[in-house]
């Protein structure tokens, strides 16, 4: 593995969709460590604050989540 991950790496990681992961990137960080061309790259320790903005993203969320009721 690459010393840095890319948005897609990131998203192998975590198993969140790209838009959603672009978001909270966007949305609440971390800054990228840096950018290879175009690309830009975070470091594995950046992992676990990439995973709380992920978090917030959901908490914060206007979509409910779906419930399962049962009728009898």
């Amino acid at each position: 593995m690459s010393d840095y991950l890319t948005l897609g790496d990131l998203r192998r990681i975590t198993g969140e969709p790209a838009h959603v992961l672009n978001h909270a990137l966007n949305r609440f960080g971390p800054e990228p460590a840096g950018r290879i061309g175009i690309v830009r790259v975070w470091r594995q320790d950046q992992v676990p604050a990439i995973r709380a903005s992920l978090e917030k993203t959901s908490a914060r969320s206007r979509i409910p989540e779906r419930r399962t009721t049962t009728t009898v």
